[in-house]
């Protein structure tokens, strides 16, 4: 499908490798309603999808190889939508036939491995990456408004929770496929809380255990990073939970947000409501009283903001056809790769990932 001229006058020639579910709900789409870009190919070793992927989309090509593909097509920008597994390799490919890439995350297995590919980048003046599109979801965004406002004062606490209840049995339920809560939806909310904080990991503590899960990766993590400049990153992904916890906690010295059931709701008081309070060192606590303060809080319910799906593949347009720097920076993607790494560490450290021991009642 032809794309139409942008301000630039260029239109990316896209070749798309992977027709499943990120493919399919989100870059197939956007290449073809977005201006700017062209759909040239699309690649998958599963014939089924390419025909539905032809259907659909309209590319001018299909291919189950995904270097003849490159090599026939010779695109502008290849997405990478395929499993993390195959990342890297089809990264330097498309390196190697004069493509740029856009890769889903996490970029890599490890941060070797994703260093690797940045510095390969670098060495043939190829641009490269990463899709971490919970930046700019209507959490992420509203988050980021209510930090922004100051209103909770200093940040010392961000919770994040994902729950479900769910027997991963696909791909990602392996460590072999880099497969595993951590990897996975890990990579999402820790690039979310480093973006919100402008800030990287000082140390974290960590436990990953499998549940539920039909593989041998982890689908539950719990993760304490706390960042250079003190604040307390709490991540929970737990897909083995029956009640889901509220998804965000955000605590200030002045107050806290909370967001559940898709509501955000805040609660604070001004900066000059509280007279000053003294410390009493003595042993003999006043009145026989704990210490307690009536606090004329203010409550309040913040709108969310709507996020807009075709804002990423904006910026891909402005990365990758014109002169903008990337909206994802490549250090910010080794962080949190590096991050991910740390938690493994601390796991691994705690003998935490085995399974034994656990009664396993599904």
């Amino acid at each position: 499908m032809m794309g139409r001229c942008t301000d630039t006058g260029k239109i990316l020639r896209c070749a798309v490798i992977g027709a499943g579910r990120i493919a399919w709900g989100f870059h197939l789409p956007q290449i073809v309603a977005k201006d700017g870009f062209e759909l040239a190919a699309v690649a998958d070793p599963d014939r089924v999808r390419l025909e539905e992927a032809r259907r659909t989309f309209h590319p001018a090509s299909v291919f189950t190889d995904v270097e003849a593909m490159l090599r026939e097509v010779r695109p502008d920008l290849t997405v990478i939508a395929s499993p993390t597994v195959f990342h890297k390799e089809q990264t330097l490919l498309a390196f190697r036939y004069g493509s740029d890439v856009f890769c889903d995350k996490p970029v890599g297995l490890s941060l070797k491995e994703a260093s690797a590919m940045y510095g390969e980048a670098k060495r043939l003046g190829r641009k490269l990456m990463a899709y971490q599109p919970h930046r700019i979801n209507s959490e992420g965004l509203t988050a980021r408004a209510i930090l922004q406002s100051g209103r909770l004062g200093g940040i010392y606490l961000i919770e994040r929770h994902i729950s479900n209840y769910v027997r991963r049995n696909d791909w990602q339920a392996f460590t072999e496929n880099g497969g595993g809560m951590l990897l996975n939806y890990g990579s999402h909310y820790i690039d979310q809380l480093l973006y919100l904080t402008h800030d990287t990991a000082a140390r974290v503590k960590c436990e990953l255990r499998r549940v539920i899960t039909c593989g041998d990766a982890d689908d539950l993590v719990k993760a304490m990073i706390t960042t250079r400049h003190g604040v307390l990153l709490d991540l929970d992904i737990n897909q083995a939970t029956a009640y889901p916890l509220p998804e965000w906690r955000i605590c200030g010295v002045r107050g806290s947000a909370v967001y559940c059931d898709r509501q955000w709701s805040i609660r604070f008081y001004e900066p000059d409501s509280l007279p000053p309070v003294r410390a009493d060192h003595a042993l003999a606590a006043a009145g026989r009283r704990y210490p307690s303060e009536k606090i004329e809080w203010r409550e309040e319910t913040v709108p969310g903001i709507p996020a807009e799906p075709g804002l990423y593949y904006d910026y891909c347009r402005d990365y990758f056809a014109g002169n903008r720097v990337p909206f994802v920076l490549p250090e910010e993607t080794l962080e949190v790769i590096r991050t991910i790494e740390l938690c493994r560490l601390d796991a691994e450290q705690r003998d935490a990932v085995s399974a034994s021991g656990y009664a396993r009642q599904v």
